[in-house]
C-alpha cells in the first residue's frame, strides 16, 4: 500500500462523516425544539406550501368565527330591542280593549292614550337607538352607492302607502278588486323628452280568454314624475300620490274588464274620477274665458263660488268641444282629460239619481265574467249602459245618447250646477261635492294616515321591483358577514324597520277609534313576530356556522400536523445516531491525522 503525506485520504473522509453526523445531529436539535419538521423550505418545499395553505385556511376561519360571533351579538342586541317593543304593543294592546268598553268616559279613554302615546313614543326611541358597534340597526343608514335617492324615494313611498291606498280607494269608489295575484313590473325610464309622469301599460298578446290584461308594467318617468316630501309627493295640487292613484285604476281596470274595448274618454275619466280633477277642469274653463277674467282672477278658485265668472257661453263651448266622443280622437290633452273626468262624473250623477251605485254599477256589468263572455269584441260601455236604461238606472238608452246629451247642454248644466270650485274638495269620488262625503283636498284624497311597509301591500297584485336601482324599502341596514376563509362565503343579515311608520302606529289613537287600534297592533306585532322569527333563524344558523367552522379547522389542523409536526420519536433517535457518529467519526479523525507519523519511520 502506498503511503501519502501530503493528502490525507482517511482524515478527508472522516472529516465528510463528521460534518454529515453534524449536520443530522442539528436537523433533529432543531426539529425536537422547534416541535417541527419544517423549519425552512430546505426541510419540505412542497410540504411547506401545503402547510402554508393549511395556516392561511385556519387563521381564515378563526377569525370568521369571530365575525359570525359578533353578527350574532348583533341579532341577539336587535331581539332584545323587539322584546321591548312587543311589551309595549302587549300593554297598548291591553288599553285598547279597555277603551273599547262601552262604560269609559270620553275622559277616560282620552287617559287611556296618554299612557299609549307615551309607549309609542318609547317604540319609536327603542327603533331609533338600538345599535351595535356604533351602527344603528333598525334605521336605514346612508344609500349604498348603487342605489338612485329619487327612485329610492318612490319605491319607499309606493310601498309605505301608495300602492295599498289606490287599491283600496279603487275598492270603495268603483267596486273593483283583482285578487289573483297579477305580476306587475316597476319601471323607471329616464327618458327627458316623456309626456306623461306614469303610465301603465299591457300587452293584448298576454289577455286572458275574457281579454283581461295579465301582465302589466308600471313606468314611472323620472324626469316628469313630481318628487316633493313624503308622504304625498310632488306639490300641491298634483301631488305623486294622485298620479299613482290614477294609474292604479287602469291597473285595476286592466285585469278586471276588457280594457281594450272601453272609449278612451271613459278610461281617462274613471281615473281622474278616482282622485278627482276640479283644478284641471278649471284651468280648461279660464283658458275658454276672455283674458280679462284669467286676469281678474289670477288662478284663483277661492275668489269665487261655483261658476261665478264663467259665462254660460264659455261653458257650454268646453263642454261641447268633445272630439273625441264623435271621432274617437283623443290626444292626450289637459282639455281632453279633464272632459273625459267631467263625463264620467256627470254618469256617476246620473246613475245616483236614478236610485243607482253611480260609477260602480258600470264597473260591476264591465267586470262580470258573464258580461264579458257575451260581449267580446264589442264596446262593452255601449252595453253596460243599456243595461243600466233597461233597469230604469240611467236616463240614456245608449253611449252614443249619453255622449249627445253632453257635448248638446247637459254637461254645461252639469258643470254649472254640481261644480262647486270654490272650496278645497278635488271632486274625487266619494268626497264631498261628488257624493256629499268628508272634503277630499289635493293633499287628502290620498289618504297617507295609515302607513304600513311591507313587500306585499297590495291584494291583487305582486310588484316586481328593478333592484339595480333600489333596495328594499324595508331595509333598515344589512350586514355582510364574512363567514368563511374564502372570497365569498359570505352571509347577508338583514334588520328592518320597526318604526311607528313601518308598524302602521303612527295614526293610532285609542280614544277615537279602538277597535281599529286592535287590529293595528295585532298586525304589528305579526310583523314583529315575524322580525324575531328570522332574527332565530338566523342566529340558529350562524351558530351551526360555527360549529361547522370549528369542525373544519380541527380536521385541517390534524393534516397540517402531520406534514408540519416532528415526530419526536423518530428526531430523538436522529439525534442519538447522529451523536454517536458524531463521536465516532471525531474517534477516527484523530486515528487518521496521526496515521502519518508512521512515515517517519522511513525516515530515520
Amino acid at each position: 500500500m502506498a503511503m501519502r503525506v501530503n493528502t490525507n485520504i482517511n482524515s478527508l473522509f472522516a472529516q465528510r462523516m463528521s460534518n454529515r453526523s453534524q449536520l443530522k445531529q442539528s436537523e433533529a436539535m432543531t426539529r425536537l425544539s422547534s416541535g417541527l419538521r419544517i423549519n425552512s423550505a430546505k426541510d419540505d418545499a412542497a410540504g411547506l406550501a401545503i402547510s402554508d395553505g393549511f395556516t392561511s385556511k385556519i387563521r381564515g376561519l378563526t377569525q370568521a368565527i369571530r365575525n359570525t360571533n359578533d353578527g350574532i351579538s348583533a341579532l341577539q342586541t336587535a331581539d332584545g330591542s323587539l322584546n321591548s317593543i312587543v311589551t309595549n304593543l302587549q300593554r297598548i294592546r291591553e288599553l285598547s280593549v279597555q277603551a273599547a268598553n262601552g262604560t269609559l268616559s270620553a275622559s277616560n279613554r282620552s287617559a287611556l292614550q296618554q299612557e299609549a302615546s307615551q309607549l309609542l313614543n318609547e317604540m319609536d326611541s327603542v327603533a331609533a337607538t338600538t345599535e351595535f358597534n356604533g351602527v344603528k340597526l333598525f334605521e336605514r343608514n346612508e344609500l349604498p352607492a348603487h342605489v338612485d335617492e329619487t327612485k329610492q324615494f318612490m319605491v319607499d313611498q309606493l310601498f309605505t302607502n301608495w300602492f295599498a291606498e289606490s287599491e283600496r280607494m279603487i275598492s270603495d269608489g268603483f267596486g273593483l278588486k283583482v285578487t289573483d295575484k297579477q305580476e306587475m313590473s316597476l319601471v323607471f325610464d329616464d327618458d327627458p323628452n316623456a309626456e306623461f309622469a306614469a303610465t301603465v301599460s299591457y300587452s293584448a298578446a298576454n289577455d286572458d280568454s275574457l281579454s283581461r290584461a295579465q301582465q302589466q308594467t308600471l313606468t314611472i318617468y323620472t324626469k316628469s314624475f313630481p318628487i316633493g316630501k313624503k308622504p304625498d309627493g310632488g306639490s300641491a295640487p298634483q301631488f305623486s300620490d294622485r298620479i299613482i292613484a290614477h294609474e292604479m285604476v287602469h291597473a285595476v281596470m286592466g285585469r278586471t274588464m276588457d280594457m281594450d274595448s272601453l272609449p278612451t274618454w271613459f278610461k281617462e275619466g274613471a281615473a281622474e274620477l278616482i282622485q278627482g280633477a276640479d283644478e284641471n277642469v278649471y284651468n280648461q274653463l279660464v283658458a275658454e274665458n276672455d283674458a280679462n277674467f284669467a286676469v281678474a282672477f289670477a288662478g284663483d278658485p277661492t275668489l269665487f263660488d261655483k261658476t261665478d265668472g264663467f259665462t254660460g257661453t264659455d261653458i257650454t263651448s268646453y263642454a261641447a268641444d268633445n272630439t273625441f266622443f264623435t271621432d274617437g280622437t283623443w290626444d292626450s290633452s289637459s282639455k281632453h282629460y279633464s272632459q273625459g273626468y267631467t263625463a264620467v262624473r256627470m254618469l256617476h250623477d246620473d246613475i245616483k239619481s236614478n236610485g243607482g251605485d253611480g260609477i260602480k254599477d258600470v264597473m260591476a256589468f264591465l267586470s262580470s265574467e258573464t258580461n264579458l263572455a257575451a260581449n267580446l269584441g264589442t264596446n262593452t260601455l255601449d252595453k253596460a249602459i243599456q243595461d243600466l236604461f233597461a233597469n230604469g238606472l240611467t236616463s240614456y238608452a245608449t253611449q252614443a245618447a249619453f255622449q249627445t246629451a253632453f257635448s248638446g247642454g247637459s254637461g254645461a248644466t252639469f258643470i254649472t250646477n254640481d261644480f262647486n270650485f270654490g272650496n278645497e274638495d278635488t271632486g274625487a269620488i266619494g268626497g264631498f261635492d261628488v257624493d256629499g262625503g268628508d272634503v277630499k283636498t289635493a293633499e287628502s284624497v290620498v289618504d297617507n294616515s295609515t302607513t304600513f311597509l311591507t313587500l306585499d301591500p297590495m291584494e291583487g297584485f305582486t310588484v316586481k321591483v328593478p333592484t339595480a336601482h333600489v333596495i328594499n324599502p324595508l331595509l333598515a341596514n344589512t350586514y355582510n358577514l364574512q363567514v368563511g376563509s374564502e372570497k365569498g362565503h359570505r352571509l347577508e343579515m338583514e334588520f328592518s324597520r320597526v318604526d311607528l311608520e313601518a308598524l302602521g302606529l303612527n295614526a293610532l289613537n285609542i280614544a277615537t277609534d279602538p277597535e281599529n287600534a286592535i287590529s293595528l297592533i295585532d298586525r304589528a306585532l305579526a310583523y314583529i313576530s315575524e322580525q324575531r322569527a328570522g332574527f332565530g333563524a338566523s342566529m340558529n344558523r350562524l351558530q351551526s356556522t360555527v360549529s361547522i367552522s370549528e369542525i373544519s379547522i380541527e380536521h385541517m389542523s390534524v393534516s397540517r400536523s402531520r406534514i408540519n409536526d416532528a415526530d419526536f420519536a423518530l428526531e430523538t433517535s436522529k439525534l442519538s445516531k447522529a451523536q454517536i457518529l458524531q463521536q465516532a467519526s471525531t474517534a477516527i479523525l484523530s486515528q487518521a491525522n496521526a496515521s502519518a507519523t508512521s512515515v517517519l519511520s522511513l525516515l530515520g
